[in-house]
């Protein structure tokens, strides 16, 4: 909860700059561990080329979004097609691959994370000093929204995770439902991959379209 409408809590504490730099060094030092002993490996390699294969047609039909969209060559990032707060002076590159399956998602991801430490770079290369934390807003909580209806949506790890809102014009919201990957990826897209698959591969299957449990049981 450190971000809030109108700003953040309170300041970034005395150092953060340098132990955030530190810390990139040393989880890039890691991630290049994980590409020698995870990515050339030759069991993981025949374990997962060819396993769980998204194609592009079924990208539209199935609701994919995110990893496992690009996975499979297709160009779905909410961050550079439309982006919101920072994104859009921030240099987010489109990190797809082809062969939608398990290992190609893993790479994608993969990548991903490098990407991730490079924008936070870049961030903490453009992040003013000093300057107010908070914008001059009224009680937020008391807010009357006119009556209406909204979808916003935002790119999470998993892909796009959205909040539709209806207001009736009072202070608080008539409905609000939100709207995970995890409930399209793990039940109609997991039972279309997981037909005539091998019992010792659904784990493998079942991780790398990368569900979140607890955003499927709500």
């Amino acid at each position: 909860m450190y971000m809030i409408p109108g700003g953040v809590r309170k300041d970034l504490p005395e150092g953060f700059e340098e132990k955030a730099r530190e810390l990139i060094i040393r989880t890039r030092d890691l991630f290049y561990d994980i590409e020698k002993v995870f990515f050339n490996n030759s069991i993981v390699k025949s374990r997962l080329i060819g396993l769980g294969v998204i194609t592009p047609e079924m990208v539209a039909e199935y609701g994919i979004v995110g990893p496992n969209a690009r996975a499979c060559g297709v160009e779905d990032d909410i961050r550079i097609n439309n982006p919101y707060v920072k994104y859009a002076e921030l240099n987010v590159k489109m990190i797809t691959a082809t062969e939608g399956d398990a290992y190609a998602r893993a790479r994608v991801r993969y990548q991903e994370m490098h990407q991730s430490l490079d924008l936070i770079t870049e961030i903490l290369d453009k992040m003013p000093v000093g300057g107010e934390i908070q914008a001059k807003l009224p009680n937020v909580l008391h807010w009357k929204i006119p009556a209406g209806q909204t979808y916003i949506k935002a790119e999470s790890t998993r892909g796009e995770h959205g909040f539709y809102m209806v207001s009736d014009g009072t202070k608080y919201p008539r409905r609000v439902f939100a709207r995970g990957a995890s409930y399209t990826h793990s039940i109609s897209v997991l039972e279309k991959l997981a037909v005539n698959i091998s019992i010792s591969d659904l784990a493998a299957l079942m991780v790398s379209v990368h569900s979140c449990p607890p955003e499927i049981e709500r």
